[in-house]
C-alpha cells in the first residue's frame, strides 16, 4: 500500500470503515448465547463489551454459528398424472390455428 495513490488509500480506508460498521451492526443483532458461541473475542476495556481478537480469528478456520435448515421436497409423480386421457384424434395444432383465425374469416 505504500506505493498506492492517496485517493486509492482513502477509498480503501473508507471501505474498511464501512465494513467495520456493518460488522458491528451484525454483531449487535446477535443474541447473547450466539455471541458466547463465537470464538475470537476478548473482554473489552468497558465492562460488558467485547473486542475482536484478530490473532485468534486468523488461527481458526471459519465456522458458521447460524442454524441452516435444508430439506428436499419429495413428491409422488402419480399426483401429477393427468386424469383425462388425451385422444389421438385431437390435433392441438389444428385447434390453435382455429383459435388464431377466429375473427379473421
Amino acid at each position: 500500500m505504500a506505493t498506492a495513490r492517496a485517493s486509492t488509500r482513502g477509498k480503501l480506508d473508507r471501505r474498511l470503515e464501512q465494513l467495520g460498521e456493518q460488522i458491528s451492526e451484525r454483531l449487535g443483532e446477535l443474541a447473547e448465547h450466539e455471541r458466547m458461541a463465537l470464538t475470537g473475542w476478548r473482554d473489552g476495556i468497558i465492562a460488558g463489551t467485547y473486542d475482536v481478537d484478530h490473532e485468534a480469528l486468523m488461527e481458526q478456520p471459519y465456522e458458521s454459528i447460524r442454524r441452516i435448515d435444508r430439506w428436499t421436497e419429495e413428491y409422488d409423480p402419480a399426483d401429477y398424472e393427468t386424469t383425462q386421457p388425451v385422444s389421438a384424434s385431437s390435433n392441438p395444432n389444428a385447434e390453435l390455428l382455429k383459435f388464431l383465425r377466429t375473427g379473421l374469416d
